[in-house]
């Protein structure tokens, strides 16, 4: 058999080493971060003058942002969620410091707005953040199928599956999370759930709304997924029809060694967090390898969005103006107690005047250093309040500010140096933040040839316009899910051809996920 250049793995070896050693201007994609609550990272600055995330509890929140995203050529909104208060600073168990800041908590159920906010547009994709823990595959499958419908195909499921001890106790009959490994073959599994009733259940003209024969379905194109897993049994047939992407587009956040390999098997976009710029591009460069050599992808249709807040002004110093400002409206004890879910440290151990860059904790210390970057000097000492300011403005994302040519340096280089494909920008203030990266960034990056400002599929999917090819509904035929969609055959035919694409995924890559498929890949895992 001929490959074609998007099936050659060596082909796609030398994409993968093109790209990054050469890499060549690309039109991005630019997301807008929200989360599902009061705040997103940047903690107490809902007291800020003008800020309007107290309104998160109405709808208008959610479309007048929709309508403002579309308007300026937005690919989609990433909406996050948590399932638990942060309740590590000053504990284990006290959420009150948290509760107080409104850091992430209370929020409200983040597919609720999405049907809205399609009804105002036409071509937002919606970017949705749900555990794994959070329901059982059926179930979720059908709400993940429901949101595809309702918004014309525009939908995406960020795979996470929680961190916060918090989340884990209400919904695990109070038992702990699992460790990261486990965690993350549940997760794997998991998705092949999801992936198998909402693209093996219903072949993909089964739907026939024969009214002369009373026939809405075919029965006999319908089908048992007889899912018996390790942790899932699964009868299935899924309880919704195909929807316009088959499945929605797949996101993923995980950037320890278990949340690679999952992204490089599962993921069409993968979201990069952290200040630390050579820690980055080896995470992008090992999350290409892993898709090429392991899973035969093209590493061309793996997009890499990077998170950054960024404040941006006329000039540099008005640009640290208003972080000042931020910073003054901010809750510090807030912030701390949001690194504390993040990573599990309580740093209320620490006295107020002890320098945290010399602290005994290797991880305690380096951690400091680097949410710290963008003000840390080598051998400058950062006191718990110095570092707590920070954090409270910027959460645990990239801090990239300046005047408006700075900025867009920054940004540039960002896509240059680590081999990104696009930006999710996180709100210090809600609105101000988004209208800051509409008025300034935006026409800069029209002009550097980096953002057309337009849909490529003016009313498409959200994957046609990720993808920017009209029809390209589907995972692209190098995708590792690619053959779970029933297409053609009878029952029996496409069970023992799914059977046989299962068996040969498994040989592929379901080890024991962050330990075996990283010795012979040389990954190593830092704070």
């Amino acid at each position: 058999m001929t490959l074609n250049s998007s099936q050659d793995p060596v082909i796609k070896r030398q994409k993968l080493e093109t790209s990054s050693s050469s890499p060549k201007k690309k039109e991005l994609i630019v997301n807008f971060f929200i989360q599902s609550s009061l705040t997103s990272q940047s903690s107490g600055l809902w007291s800020f003058p003008g800020d309007k995330s107290r309104n998160y509890k109405k709808l208008s929140y959610w479309t007048d942002l929709a309508k403002k995203a579309e308007d300026n050529g937005i690919n989609s909104i990433f909406i996050a969620d948590v399932l638990g208060p942060y309740d590590q600073y000053k504990g284990p168990g006290n959420f009150e410091v948290g509760v107080k800041a409104g850091t992430q908590h209370p929020g409200i159920e983040p597919s609720i707005p999405i049907s809205a906010m399609a009804a105002v547009t036409k071509s937002l994709g919606f970017g949705i953040t749900f555990s794994t823990i959070s329901e059982h595959p059926y179930l979720f499958a059908r709400r993940l199928s429901s949101l595809d419908h309702f918004t014309d195909g525009r939908v995406g499921w960020n795979i996470v599956s929680s961190y916060l001890q918090s989340a884990s106790s209400n919904l695990l009959n109070g038992a702990k999370l699992a460790d990261k490994p486990t965690r993350y073959k549940m997760t794997d599994e998991y998705v092949q759930v999801v992936n198998e009733l909402l693209l093996s259940s219903f072949r993909k003209d089964s739907i026939l709304v024969d009214e002369d024969s009373k026939t809405y379905a075919d029965p006999k194109l319908v089908r048992r997924i007889d899912f018996d897993g390790e942790y899932y049994t699964v009868p299935g047939p899924a309880y919704t029809e195909p929807s316009p992407q088959g499945i929605p587009v797949l996101f993923q956040a995980g950037q320890s060694p278990s949340g690679l390999e999952l992204a490089a098997k599962h993921a069409e976009v993968v979201f990069m967090n952290g200040a630390d710029t050579q820690l980055v591009k080896s995470r992008v460069a090992k999350l290409k390898e892993i898709a090429v050599k392991r899973y035969n992808r093209d590493p061309e249709n793996l997009k890499v969005i990077y998170f950054a807040f960024v404040i941006v002004a006329e000039t540099e110093e008005k640009a640290w103006e208003k972080y000042e400002n931020y910073a003054a409206h901010a809750d510090p004890e807030g912030a701390l107690a949001l690194v504390g879910g993040w990573t599990g440290i309580d740093f209320s151990i620490y006295d107020d005047d002890v320098d945290l860059t010399q602290v005994e904790n290797v991880s305690h210390r380096e951690l400091v250093k680097n949410f710290s970057k963008k003000i840390y000097k080598p051998g400058q000492p950062i006191n718990k309040k110095q570092f707590a300011k920070f954090v409270s403005v910027k959460g645990s994302a990239d801090l990239i500010i300046g005047s408006v040519e700075d900025v867009i340096e920054q940004l540039i280089e960002k896509v240059e140096v680590l081999g990104i494909d696009g930006f999710n920008f996180a709100p210090v203030t809600v609105p101000e933040s988004y209208d800051d990266i509409i008025e300034y960034i935006l026409p800069k990056l029209k002009e550097r040839g980096y953002f057309s400002g337009k849909y490529k599929v003016p009313g498409g999917t959200l994957r046609e316009n990720l993808h920017g090819k009209k029809g390209q509904n589907f995972f692209p035929e190098d995708h590792p899910n690619f053959n779970y969609r029933w297409t053609d055959g009878t029952r029996e035919e496409f069970t023992t051809k799914l059977a046989h694409h299962k068996e040969f995924l498994r040989k592929q890559g379901d080890l024991d996920l962050g330990t075996e498929v990283f010795h012979d890949l040389a990954y190593k895992d830092r704070p």
